[in-house]
């Protein structure tokens, strides 16, 4: 089974809490900032994009997100340069390359993406957000309710807002409200149990749950009851904050791996800018996980080999120069997506030449 090397492994934990911790520090100054008051005014006055407004969904709260994705490209590129040896011509010793992260190359790469990653963020919560709304005045909800349970309640302990959806995405939210939901009346508990047939225990069928939230359904379960409003409260608060973290560990993983591999091949790109090695003597060999979660496509690819500067091709529309790839497949943003998020492959650089160290 082919494994991240230990360095990279060891960045890749570092670099991971980083950008989930500021994708969390964002969704906190969002959460802080918003206008209560007028998201209820503008729900009540039927005004769905005056109160998307009011949410303060803005690009300028997430400065810290884009600052930890520089981080990981950051990482890449020196890294990259520093496990390459090259000897110099005229004395034979060893040849430093410096990494210059100001490459215009590089600094699209960053702007680029992280204005990609946090468009994207925005624009699922506000429409995360206006079907929250379209629901509610259908099914006549009070506008103050609707608009807490968009923005959670105000914690009078920490003075922060907990329990809202913000900063969940469409398949988190839909547990979140699945879940609160099912907690209030006996049959809404019973649909969130599982009775095991091997006689095993009763279980939560939902995996993301936390394990203090299922214990107390599973407590009103076996009473036959619904979960007290005090129980729901702390539920609210317990269960938003996992499901927060888990889409901050998604996000880290796919995009610490993202900015480290890209830094990497700018890394070799600019190695064969500074005239040293030739582009055809540069190798790059793609490298799976080999077990039970890597994609066809990319078990495929494993151990494919191109020179530095051609594709590699994992779908219809899809072209990559390395694992990881965002740039060059605009034709199929689908499909590109579904070849990068959460994708652990890695590209495994060569180069041919008389002047690499032994």
């Amino acid at each position: 089974m082919a494994r991240l090397p230990a360095d990279i492994q060891d960045a890749l934990d570092k670099l991971e809490r980083a950008i989930r911790d500021a994708f969390i520090a964002a969704i906190d100054q969002i959460t802080s900032a918003i206008r209560l008051k007028q998201v209820e005014d503008m729900i009540r006055e039927g005004d769905i994009e005056g109160a998307i407004e009011a949410l303060r969904l803005e690009q300028g709260f997430f400065s810290p997100l884009y600052e930890a994705q520089r981080g990981s490209y950051m990482v890449g590129g020196p890294m990259a340069l520093a496990q390459t040896r090259i000897r110099d011509p005229y004395d034979g010793s060893s040849f430093v390359f410096s990494f210059n992260g100001r490459h215009d190359r590089a600094e699209r790469w960053i702007r680029d993406q992280s204005s990609r990653l946090i468009t994207e963020v925005i624009e699922d919560q506000k429409e995360q957000a206006r079907i929250v709304i379209r629901e509610a005045a259908e099914a006549g909800q009070h506008p103050r309710d609707t608009a807490r349970a968009i923005v959670g309640r105000v914690d009078p302990a920490t003075g922060k807002r907990e329990g809202g959806f913000i900063g969940l995405d469409g398949r988190r939210q839909g547990v979140f409200r699945k879940v609160l939901n099912g907690m209030t009346t006996p049959e809404g508990v019973r649909d969130l149990v599982t009775v095991a047939r091997d006689g095993k225990p009763p279980f939560v069928t939902l995996d993301s749950v936390n394990e203090a939230t299922k214990q107390r359904i599973l407590r009103a379960y076996r009473a036959g009851e619904a979960v007290s409003d005090a129980d729901i409260a702390i539920s609210r608060k317990q269960l938003r904050n996992k499901l927060l973290k888990d889409r901050g560990d998604t996000i880290g993983r796919t995009e610490a791996l993202n900015g480290l591999r890209a830094g990497r091949h700018e890394g070799f790109l600019q190695l064969v800018e500074s005239g040293t090695v030739r582009q055809d003597q540069v190798r790059i060999r793609w490298q799976a996980t080999l077990d039970g979660r890597v994609r066809d496509s990319h078990r495929h690819l494993h151990d494919q080999t191109i020179r530095i500067g051609e594709f590699f091709n994992p779908a219809p529309g899809v072209f990559m120069q390395y694992p990881g790839d965002l740039q060059h497949s605009p034709g199929n943003p689908k499909g590109l997506a579904a070849n990068v998020i959460q994708c652990r492959c890695l590209a495994v650089y060569r180069i041919k030449s008389d002047l690499l160290k032994d």
